[in-house]
């Protein structure tokens, strides 16, 4: 099964990132979120989102049915304390053979992306506007180029003032290898959010989310300053 496909069932991840701080909230108490069979079933959830190959035996708890009802949206809409032209850009990038990824992961997430200043290169942004279509509440920045035309480059000019989610291929060459390597340099430089992957960018995701509920600046604090690598000062 292709990972755009795994992620179609997205809505039952939650659990695998909250399930002990849920179970406590539902009655099941510390012992319960502890048997074997029920983290099994949580892990799993995590498995088929993000490609894992390793195996994990399927539950046969009487209960799986009555837990998997109990899962709950990690897409539920709401309301942000930050309006996305509030906010510095967060740009959106996939290298070809991680463009399906990108675009599950869009998916799965759209009620919080839509709440920030969406950018990146040119596939990609079609892939976002096929995504919200006519969704009046999202904010596009601008549209850069594809990667081997140097869109890169110019996400590298404007990475003081962008977040990155960049799905890289590392099982392919690049012709444009200098500008990736200029964008991967200046994200870290400028001390930006960046996701390189599918595993830390669905992770990243619970951040967002609590930052923008709660008011909370310190958590995502690239979308509002100018920042730096330590290493700078040094």
């Amino acid at each position: 099964m292709s990972f755009a496909d795994q992620v179609a069932k997205s809505k039952d991840l939650s659990a695998s990132a909250r399930f002990l701080a849920k179970s406590g909230k539902k009655g099941f108490g510390f012992k319960k979120a502890l048997d074997a069979s029920y983290v099994s079933k949580k892990l799993g959830a995590s498995k088929k989102l993000l490609n894992v190959i390793v195996d994990l035996s399927d539950s046969s708890d009487s209960d799986s049915d009555s837990d998997e009802s109990e899962v709950e949206d990690i897409d539920a809409n709401f309301d942000s304390v930050f309006a996305p032209e509030e906010m510095r850009c967060l740009a959106l990038i996939a290298h070809n053979h991680m463009k399906p990824s990108i675009r599950a992961f869009v998916e799965a997430n759209q009620n919080l992306l839509k709440k920030f200043r969406l950018t990146g290169t040119n596939t990609t942004m079609k892939m976002l506007k096929e995504v919200f279509g006519d969704d009046p509440s999202v904010v596009y920045g601008p549209t850069c180029q594809s990667g081997p035309l140097g869109g890169d480059a110019e996400i590298a000019a404007q990475m003081c003032i962008e977040n990155l989610v960049f799905f890289q291929d590392p099982m392919d060459a690049h012709p444009h290898s200098a500008d990736i390597d200029c964008l991967n340099r200046q994200a870290l430089v400028h001390n930006v959010i960046t996701f390189n992957n599918p595993a830390s960018a669905y992770a990243g995701m619970f951040t967002f989310r609590e930052a923008l509920k709660h008011g909370k600046t310190s958590l995502i604090p690239s979308f509002f300053f100018t920042m730096q690598s330590p290493s700078v000062d040094e």
